[in-house]
């Protein structure tokens, strides 16, 4: 294919090397496009927890021949339980609520992405937009570096923070919707004796979660409170410890030691829960994919499903519409509009059993047992809205 230029998409800024801008760049140069992901790390993120893969997800990784090495590279958890201070086991969820089809590490996934998009693809690291300027044509792009460009079209793969979003729709505020907790997340030593498990402990407004990988040689620990928006320095991972310390000191149980492992790990990641919604992820010649247009929310358990589909869905429209993005981008917002609702809706239910108000001791299993049928039923119908629009391809553009 070889797109037209000019009105066209031809040359593709992708902004950040995720997971959703990795798989729009493979399937964009794929398709004959020219992209350059621009990445304002200095590499690949390091830090993070797992993510799961679901229905139609499994079936880009394939596309992409990195499905094999996935599923290698698997936590493989076939068990994970609630406990309570004590250490005891209080209840057994099942598997499929906390984990999907194949579910590892953000990093992982990211990086056995990025390893299969570089053909035909320029990537940019240590560099991030500061401008856009839509010209009628193309978008003039200025970079932090000093560097200029002009591109086609320009997609924000830029996360829940994005830049390019706040730049082509406005301020943070307007579209972010904070839902009232934080995470943080370190990998240390598996000083449980875990195998192929995970656990939570919860107390009021607290969860403590963690769980093995690596063969069950390592645990992740995932640390999760609720609290009003407050404004932090993202930048100063020592405050953000200290914030965590001070907040699930005297938890109980074995807390006390694995917040010592938090003070030495080096993949400390902290961050608030929020969803993110616009009415249109796509304005003149830009697009959003991915958290920087409809992020669930870990909550939710989909978030790195929906980036890979939506990721797949709008580079596939681009491609098949060379020469009319405004085409493309109406086409990719109808498909993904659903599937997103549902995928923020998941995300609001499965909050209330994933940090309940009460301590464990009052999680009585009978309310478990219906908040994960509930969580089940969105969960299936936002997989059956992502089949529908996957299966749902753009018909080639007519000369």
């Amino acid at each position: 294919m070889q797109p037209a230029r000019g009105n066209g998409a031809g040359t593709v800024l992708i902004c950040g090397a995720g997971i959703a801008g990795t798989v729009v760049a493979y399937r964009l140069a794929r398709a004959g496009l020219r992209p350059t992901v621009v990445e304002r790390s200095a590499d690949l993120r390091q830090a993070g927890n797992a993510v799961d893969l679901r229905g139609p997800a499994l079936q880009v990784m394939a596309d992409m021949g990195v499905l094999a090495e996935l599923e290698t590279r698997a936590t493989q958890l076939s068990e994970f339980f609630r406990i309570d201070s004590s250490g005891k086991r209080v209840f057994t969820m099942a598997p499929h609520v906390i984990g999907g089809e194949i579910e590892l590490l953000r990093t992982e996934l990211n990086a056995v992405l990025f390893n299969a998009a570089q053909t035909g693809v320029e990537y940019r690291f240590g560099d991030s937009i500061r401008s856009l300027h839509e010209r009628g044509d193309d978008v003039a792009v200025t970079f932090d570096s000093g560097r200029h460009g002009h591109f086609d079209v320009v997609i924000g793969a830029d996360g829940l923070h994005s830049r390019t979003r706040t730049l082509a729709f406005g301020p943070e505020s307007d579209f972010v919707r904070h839902l009232g907790c934080y995470q943080a997340h370190f990998t240390t030593g598996n000083v449980l004796g875990l195998r192929n498990a995970g656990l939570l402990l919860n107390r009021p407004g607290r969860t403590l979660g963690c769980y093995t990988v690596h063969q069950s040689r390592e645990l992740v620990i995932g640390l999760f409170f609720e609290s009003a928006q407050r404004a932090y320095d993202r930048a100063d991972p020592a405050a953000q410890r200290h914030w965590i310390h001070r907040v699930f000191e005297g938890m109980g149980w074995r807390t006390a030691e694995l917040l010592e492992a938090m003070w030495t790990c080096d993949d400390f990641y902290f961050d608030s829960i929020a969803q993110v919604s616009l009415a249109n992820p796509c304005r003149g010649r830009v697009a959003l994919v991915g958290d920087a247009a409809y992020g669930p929310s870990l909550f939710s358990g989909m978030g790195a499903t929906l980036a890979v589909v939506g990721a797949a869905i709008l580079a596939d429209e681009i491609s098949c519409h060379p020469g009319d993005h405004r085409q493309a981008f109406t086409r990719y917002q109808r498909r993904i509009r659903e599937m997103a609702r549902l995928s923020r809706e998941l995300a609001q239910v499965s909050r209330g059993w994933f940090m309940p108000p009460d301590d464990a001791h009052d999680i009585r299993p009978e309310s478990q047992l219906a908040a994960d049928r509930e969580s089940d039923v969105l969960r299936d119908c936002a997989l059956a809205a992502m089949q529908a629009a996957f299966g749902n391809p753009p018909s080639p553009a007519r000369n």
